[in-house]
């Protein structure tokens, strides 16, 4: 029954609005008209990414060197594209990727509250006394002609006219249909609602409908067509703006859905912020409509000038609200950070592996595929989180002391030789299960659902970050079929068992310190191409050393061809752990050169 009805609830209310169209004709044209305006809003959105070339992002990140600063950016960003929803969301996807800091998403979320009251005035001053049909003729007709060129700039300016165009229409449908009431069997004035009851009522249809278009500035066009056309009552009005910010918050919690916490705390800032403005708005209503007289009459406005009232009250609203929080945006800033706070990684030498929790991507989430720059950069964060994971799981496998990083090559020489006691001794096919294949299947599904525009240089770093977690992933799997004959021989009565095992063990942990070394430099080009030197030559040396050691021993008769055989297969392991080791961390860069990336594929192999 259940599977039922959440197949049947969305075709089941598009035939209740297909009936309700059919039975008026001026809610048909009602309805095209919001859906032609919020289709409007989206092109302008990416249009003006388009034509900007990332500069709102650019904006964005450059906002949170400060409070004030990140507070105008978000003003202006949202009167630019008369867009909160877009502001906010690339705030979340932003923060999430850590490309801004919490102070800076708070400023921006604050900013973009603001930044919705230049909608209103626009509409109001000038908005639904023009004929916006006409306006929009020519802004559709070379919108289309520019949005089909290959030129970004040229492109992004069409959508942006294109999105003009659509959302002038909208608004001249939305108005035709609302002066069209009266003469129907529907008049919404005839509904209107005295009272607190009227208020209350009011403000929740404000939210739904704008919780139903995710636009605030479409309900805002509605409930200004509405009232000009006389459909309306001005009290009801104000109640409906109430109830528009309040479900503002709905595409910002969506967002914040599949976020991660840093991105969740620019969501809890947006509510906070609207819940807060709405609760004192209500309570303080009637001050606040005077207030709106007061101001209205120091303009000279006349009395039944009910349009430019509801812009000076959507204003004064979002200052209000503004002004009861920003005095405490530090505070909010620490407690959020407190409350939800940042995911951590396993440490380094923390303990046991298999006694750790499972594993999963920390900072890869669907907030984060809104733009290209975040998606890059989670990318890259969780990378980092795997590279971690698979050192950890790597030196696990091959039972080097868990506090590794902290050892010097001549301490690893003495340690990798002591008994190791049976409770150290961890299953590398467990560890793979429990650490490494539910991260690297995140990722993997989270460059699945990639589908945004990438430059050249950005198909490049996705590229190498897919290679670098496939080498990550393939050095755990070499460890994992090493670990099968060490787990059989490092207690091996023959002492020249021992020993070789303990000679691949302590390579394994040289890789790893080495690794350490790496992470230092790997911004470096000089310094790269001598470490990915340096390595290779170790790994022919220790390669050829090993098989003429194994040689000498077979023609002494200390080894069987049957062990000879297990210790150059396991001599291939160990040089894939380096190999893919040493591949993935340098992928971790995005920065690899086409030689260098020959140069790899070139490596020894000595299988």
């Amino acid at each position: 029954m259940r599977k039922i009805v959440e197949r049947a609830w969305l075709p089941g209310l598009l035939l209740v609005l297909l009936g309700l169209m059919i039975w008026s004709a001026q809610l048909a044209t009602l309805a095209a008209g919001v859906a032609l305006f919020v289709l409007g809003i989206g092109r302008l959105e990416e249009g003006f990414r388009a034509f900007s070339g990332g500069a709102l992002e650019r904006w964005l990140k450059w906002s949170t060197s400060g409070l004030w600063r990140s507070l105008a950016v978000g003003v202006v960003g949202t009167a630019l594209v008369q867009s909160s929803a877009l502001v906010t969301l690339l705030s979340v996807a932003f923060l999430s990727a850590g490309l801004i800091n919490t102070l800076g998403g708070v400023g921006l979320v604050l900013g973009a509250n603001l930044g919705t009251t230049s909608g209103a005035w626009l509409i109001a001053l000038a908005g639904l006394k023009l004929d916006m049909a006409q306006l929009s003729m020519p802004m559709l007709a070379f919108g289309v002609f520019l949005a089909r060129r290959d030129s970004s700039r040229e492109r992004g300016t069409g959508l942006a006219l294109l999105g003009i165009g659509l959302v002038f229409l909208g608004i001249d449908l939305m108005k035709t249909g609302f002066s069209s009431f009266g003469t129907g069997a529907f008049e919404p004035g005839q509904h209107a609602v005295g009272g607190w009851a009227g208020v209350l009522l009011f403000v929740l249809i404000g939210t739904v409908a704008t919780v139903i278009m995710q636009s605030s500035h479409a309900t805002l066009v509605l409930v200004l067509a509405a009232l000009a056309a006389g459909q309306l009552q001005y009290d009801n009005a104000l109640a409906l703006v109430i109830g528009a910010n309040l479900g503002s918050i709905a595409p910002t919690l969506f967002a914040a859905i599949g976020s991660n916490n840093a991105g969740r705390r620019i969501a809890a800032t947006h509510l906070i912020f609207n819940l807060v403005t709405a609760g004192a708005a209500l309570l303080l209503l009637h001050q606040l409509m005077a207030a709106v007289e007061w101001l209205a009459e120091l303009g000279g406005l006349a009395p039944d000038a009910h349009m430019l009232k509801l812009a000076i009250f959507h204003t004064l609203y979002n200052v209000f609200g503004l002004a009861l929080v920003l005095p405490w945006s530090f505070l909010l800033v620490r407690a959020l950070e407190r409350w939800l706070p940042d995911s951590e990684p396993l440490p380094e030498g923390g303990g046991m592996l298999s006694e750790q929790p499972r594993t999963r991507a920390l900072y890869i989430n669907d907030s984060a595929l809104l733009h290209a720059d975040t998606a890059l950069k989670v990318l890259d964060q969780e990378l980092q989180h795997l590279a971690q994971l698979s050192r950890q799981v790597v030196g696990a496998a091959l039972y080097l002391p868990s506090r590794l990083a902290e050892l010097t090559p001549a301490e690893l020489h003495e340690q990798v030789r002591q008994p190791v006691p049976l409770a150290m001794r961890e299953d590398a096919d467990a560890l793979y299960e429990r650490h490494i294949k539910g991260v690297y299947a995140d990722i993997v599904d989270f460059l699945s659902h990639i589908d945004v525009s990438l430059l050249p240089e950005q198909q490049q770093a996705l590229l190498n970050a897919t290679t670098a977690a496939r080498d990550l992933v393939s050095a755990v799997k070499a460890a994992k079929h090493l670990q099968s004959n060490l787990r059989q021989q490092i207690d091996s009565s023959q002492p020249l068992i021992r020993e070789t095992y303990t000679r691949l063990r302590e390579q394994g942990g040289l890789s790893l310190l080495e690794l350490r070394h790496w992470l230092e430099v790997a911004g470096d080009a000089p310094d790269r191409e001598q470490w990915l030197e340096h390595g290779e030559a170790q790994d022919r040396l220790f390669a050829e050393a090993f098989q003429r050691d194994l040689q000498q021993h077979l023609r002494n008769r200390e080894l069987d061809g049957w062990q000879a055989t297990s210790l150059l297969n396991d001599l291939h392991y160990m040089l894939r752990v380096r190999r893919h080791l040493r591949r993935g961390h340098l992928g971790l860069a995005q920065r690899v050169s086409a030689d260098e990336a020959q140069r790899l594929e070139q490596a020894v192999s000595l299988a």
